[in-house]
């Protein structure tokens, strides 16, 4: 899983992971009228929150080789 979000782009990684953040809890919340999560909405929530994680600091690690290569 780590090798496929490093084969994406920076801006890519970076604007999935923030949408991710953005855009989970509101999904989570709409989808919890239908179905009552209980206590699994913070461990569905916690395991999305890593994943954004995971591609933010990916493009962030991209963007800081890419700058320090360029000094």
């Amino acid at each position: 899983m780590l090798d496929r979000i490093k084969a994406l782009p920076e801006m890519v990684a970076f604007a999935i992971g923030l949408s991710l953040i953005i855009f989970s809890p509101i999904v989570l919340f709409l989808i919890s009228f239908l179905i009552s999560f209980g206590k699994w909405t913070a461990i569905i929530q916690a395991i999305v929150w890593g994943v954004a994680t995971l591609f933010i600091l990916s493009a962030a690690d991209k963007r800081h080789s890419r700058i320090d290569k360029k000094k």
